[in-house]
């Protein structure tokens, strides 16, 4: 093939900055931020403190809109200022749930575990989005339960349903208690506007974290790298990352970020499949993010002389399904002459089993998935079809 003919598509994840000695990680970013998380470590034990019931969160809560309190309160236990602080809506949610969160595939998932709440419909609604309209109700009824009898009955009703789980009623506290959410402005559009500031909010945090790590050892150890899952032929590169590896051999013909360069902005969305563009929700989506990223002129990332593409470093997670898919088809990997080389390192020798049918797993439901896609019966034996004729390779770097 001649040498400047692109034959090679890098497609690599966060795993590659790790590989890199970057401290990238979920957790890399909240240790940087000491007086954050003593704030938040503070707030998780009073909310996880066995003295802390159901009761009281939800005697909280009512406070706002008007309700006497009838039990002990943590309003003036944790009555922290997130805004004078810098913590977003976002840097609590994913702190909150920290154990469960490993890689930056997790906190995708917790985001949009919080808002597809009920993901087969096409218009969800948020359990806080109910709530808030609960306390809207509660606000304008209360005052006119002696002038008009017909509310007393609605009033009993809503007191009665008001019985938002215990994860829904900590972030309602946050909202209204250290967010100063303006519940005199509340409506689906106002909540879902405040939703999305706060989410800007936690990339510009993370993104200014990042900027603090990129160094020259950052930039040898990215382009040895790069010479490694090139094989010395030339590439594009496509990145998830938000760092800038780098690429000064002329092996690299074109390098994109697909969520956004330090210099610009880093975006962290959710999968577009099943949300309709009508719904509020549709924002929130990786599809609806980069849209408002993209430049007007695009280079060929996608040349049709590719014959091979490498992934390294992801964890195949499902918000990143359709770009994934989308490439799958662009190449149409059933019927053409493209090979699949999904790389690993073994970064615990302890563990090298472990790692090899993680990344295995990864790859059969990424494959299975995109399977599913196809409206022929070969869809199920793709991943069968590319074993048997050397196109599905993973390799240990």
């Amino acid at each position: 093939m001649a040498q400047n003919v692109v034959s090679r598509l890098l497609v690599i994840g966060n795993g590659f900055d790790l590989k890199c000695d970057l401290k990238s990680k979920f957790e890399d970013y909240y240790n940087n931020k000491d007086d954050m998380v003593k704030i938040l470590e503070k707030m998780n034990a009073d909310f996880n403190n066995q003295n802390t019931d159901t009761k009281i969160l939800q005697g909280d809560v009512l406070y706002i809109a008007g309700f006497s309190r009838y039990a002990a309160n943590l309003n003036d236990n944790i009555n922290i200022n997130f805004n004078d602080n810098n913590i977003s809506f976002w840097n609590f949610y994913f702190y909150f749930h920290k154990e469960k969160l490993n890689n930056w595939a997790d906190v995708e998932f917790f985001l949009n575990k919080l808002l597809m709440i009920n993901s087969h419909e096409t218009h969800p609604e948020l359990d806080i989005e109910k709530s808030l309209d609960m306390i809207v109700r509660f606000e304008y009824i209360r005052p006119r339960l002696s002038i008009e009898k017909s509310y007393v009955e609605e009033f009993e009703e809503l007191k009665e349903n008001f019985t938002a789980d215990r994860e829904t009623l900590v972030l309602l506290f946050v909202l209204l208690n250290n967010l100063k959410y303006d519940i005199e402005k509340h409506s689906e559009r106002y909540l879902y506007d405040f939703l999305f500031d706060e989410l800007n909010k936690f990339e510009k945090s993370f993104n200014d974290y990042l900027k603090t790590l990129q160094n020259e050892k950052y930039k040898e150890k990215s382009q040895q790298l790069l010479n490694k899952l090139s094989s010395n032929e030339r590439y594009n590169l496509l990145s998830f990352n938000y760092t800038t590896p780098c690429t000064k051999d002329s092996s690299c013909n074109i390098k994109r970020n697909i969520h956004g360069k330090l210099e610009d902005h880093p975006i962290i969305g959710i999968d577009s499949k099943n949300i309709s563009p009508d719904s509020p929700v549709f924002r929130f989506t990786k599809t609806y993010r980069i849209m408002t990223l993209a430049s007007e002129k695009q280079d060929e990332l996608l040349p049709q002389t590719v014959k091979t593409i490498v992934f390294y470093g992801h964890s195949f997670a499902p918000a990143d399904y359709s770009y994934f898919q989308s490439i799958f088809d662009y190449y149409n990997i059933y019927d053409n002459d493209i090979t699949l080389v999904f790389y690993y390192s073994i970064y615990d020798e302890s563990k090298e089993q472990e790692i090899k049918r993680t990344q295995f797993n990864s790859v059969s439901k990424l494959m299975s998935e995109y399977g599913t896609t196809f409206h022929s019966e070969k869809g199920g034996n793709l991943m069968h079809k590319m074993l048997l004729e050397g196109r599905l390779i993973l390799k240990k770097l």
